[in-house]
């Protein structure tokens, strides 16, 4: 595995940077206060920015360790902030991450994240030399699983009642690819 961290990476649409501290505002405007982007992951959206301020912080602290890869979305065209994604839970001795994301709902509905995911795809089997990547996908994300089967991920499972939210148990589907499969299914 190389130990590169974090680098800055641009698509056609998008630059993918590492996170700045002062970037809290724009991401807590863009997405982290809405329920709708955060009702399929096991939190609630952050109702207080200072909270929001102080986890933006260690996000950009952690840009220290070669092992951390998390990146913030820049629309080109405007340089706006439109989204997160990751790759965390690195496991060395494995090759695999999982990878996780975030988009501002001005911008769903237009193949972004799924240009952003195939990018650090290529990152991670290209790059850093991950073997397997993979993703969970809370049970009625129609749309992020369409942008993982997309980028050549399988689906390979449900976990059931996984995760606990507001009370209820949600169902996870489990998706991945590897290395010599990506390319083969990536449209």
């Amino acid at each position: 595995m190389n130990r590169l961290g974090t680098k800055t990476i641009e698509t056609k649409r998008c630059i993918l940077r590492r996170i700045r501290a002062d970037d809290y505002e724009m991401m807590y405007e863009n997405w982290a206060k809405y329920e709708s982007v955060c009702r399929y992951f096991p939190f609630n959206p952050i109702e207080d920015i200072a909270i929001y301020q102080e986890k933006v912080q260690k996000w950009s602290d952690n840009y220290v360790s070669d092992t951390y890869f998390h990146w913030v979305v820049e629309w080109k065209e405007n340089r706006e902030l439109i989204g997160t994604i990751n790759l965390g839970n690195v496991d060395e001795s494995c090759l695999m991450s999982d990878t996780c994301y975030m988009l501002s709902p001005q911008y769903w509905g237009r193949g972004i994240m799924t240009e952003v995911l195939h990018a650090v795809l290529d990152y991670a089997f290209d790059e850093i030399g991950f073997n397997r990547v993979q993703a969970e996908v809370f049970a009625g994300n129609a749309a992020s699983e369409h942008v993982l089967t997309k980028c050549g991920m399988q689906y390979e499972g449900t976990a059931r009642q996984k995760y606990s939210k507001n009370g209820l148990f949600i169902d996870a589907a489990q998706y991945a690819v590897l290395r010599q499969d990506f390319r083969k299914g990536v449209s």
